[in-house]
């Protein structure tokens, strides 16, 4: 784990790569049991097999050639976990590019990740934690959602 944006994921995060696995990110999950998206979601089916891949307690997981999927006790949790997601991603990026010309990757040790997990994670934290990007939206647009 390279931010701490992928904390709030810890051990619940699914991403699928078929070239490697990202360290700790990606806690339980096999790159071996990936499964191709079939695209838009029009069939029961392919939603269960989403579903499933998720598990549970899963919050997030990256869709192979579509993108980023997260969930959440509230529309404003699944946000903010999305904004997380995106962080997370862009660093692994950037991360990657810098490690391939020779710099060193620093991984976030695993009890931090765990702790700031277990202490920032909950449906609350994460809704209250989103509002300030929603009032940034909302500023930004000068309120034209609302007509």
């Amino acid at each position: 784990m390279l931010t701490q944006d992928a904390a709030y994921l810890y051990g619940d995060a699914q991403a699928v790569y078929k070239v490697r696995q990202l360290p700790r990110l990606t806690h339980g999950c096999d790159a071996d049991d990936s499964q191709d998206f079939g695209g838009v979601v029009l069939t029961k089916e392919e939603g269960d097999r989403i579903g499933a891949a998720l598990g549970p307690k899963g919050k997030g997981m990256i869709l192979q050639n579509h993108g980023l999927l997260t969930v959440g006790s509230t529309v404003d949790e699944a946000c903010f976990l999305m904004t997380l997601m995106e962080r997370a991603c862009k660093c692994q990026l950037l991360a990657e590019a810098a490690a391939a010309n020779g710099l060193a990757k620093v991984l976030i040790p695993d009890e931090s990740a765990k702790y700031t997990f277990e202490n920032s994670s909950d449906p609350e934290t994460l809704y209250w934690e989103g509002q300030s990007d929603l009032q940034y939206e909302e500023y930004m647009s000068k309120s034209e959602h609302r007509g």
